[in-house]
This record gives C-alpha cells, structure tokens and sequence, in this order.
C-alpha cells in the first residue's frame, strides 16, 4: 500500500512524440528531401530515357515484325532482351543507392532530433517522452509541435 500512495504523491511529466508527422514537418526533413532528390534526378531521368527507348524498340517489333526478315526481327528482339536486363540491373542498382543514401541522411536527421528532444526534456523537466509504439496519447502529453518549432529555429546546415 506504501507503493500505490507514493506513486500518488509524485506526479511525472510525460510526452510523446509523433515521429512520422516530425518527419513530415519539420525543415531539415523537407531538406533532406530535396538534396536526394538533387543528388538522384538526373540518373532518374537517364533511367525513364532508357525505358522509353525498350518501349519505341518494342513498338518498332511489333509493327514491324511481320515485314522484318526473321533474322532483323530476331536481332531486334535480343537486343530488347539485352537492354531490357541491363535496365533492370541499372534501376535497381539506382533504388539501392537512393536507399543507402535515405536512410544515412535520416540516421543524421535523427541524431539531430536526438540532441533538440533532449533539450527539450531537459528544459522542460519531462521524466518520460515517448515515441512509437504507443496506443493512446491525449493531445496534452503531445509534444510534437513544440519539437517541430525547435527544430524550425535550428540554424540552418548544410550537409
């Protein structure tokens, strides 16, 4: 019983911290967006150039596949096969490259998070912030805007 009525005497501060909307709205994320999107366009639009060739190369075989000697149109077809193949390692060389790149800009992203909720429990003397995982959160434990409002008044970097 001791328990119970010390656990009523104390009363702790708790907060919780929605990650995903963090990572939606706070400006470093928006940046992180936009320097990957920077850094893999141009290969993007290689790969979308390369596709639309395989697509005119298909069209040309089946336009002109009945008129072809069997021999162009055979050719043709291993050439399809062989670009085809190569794009497919081309595009998924580019997603794994996009991904590696995603989640070390994010890794970054949350060490910076990191340091600014801690500030932040410390400032304001939270004993407990939590983040996913959660079932229930009462918009009077929820920290968020406060969290995406420090990290807006972070000066800016470059990365």
């Amino acid at each position: 019983m001791t328990t119970s009525v010390l656990a009523d005497e104390n009363k702790y501060k708790i907060g919780f911290v929605n990650t995903g909307k963090v990572l939606k709205e706070a400006p470093q994320a928006r940046k992180v967006e936009e320097r990957l999107k920077a850094q893999f366009e141009a290969r993007e639009k290689v790969l979308l150039a390369k596709q639309q060739e395989l697509i005119q190369l298909e069209q040309k075989i089946k336009v002109d596949g009945d008129i072809m000697s069997q021999t162009a149109k055979r050719k043709l077809e291993r050439e399809l096969r062989l670009k085809l193949s190569q794009l497919k390692f081309e595009q998924q060389e580019f997603r794994e490259d996009q991904n590696l790149r995603r989640n070390e800009e994010i890794r970054n992203l949350q060490t910076v998070i990191s340091a600014v909720l801690k500030r932040l429990g410390d400032e304001e003397k939270f004993d407990l912030i939590l983040t996913e995982g959660v079932s229930y959160v009462s918009d009077v434990i929820d920290i968020t805007p406060k969290l995406i409002d420090m990290l807006k008044q972070l000066p800016e970097q470059d990365s």
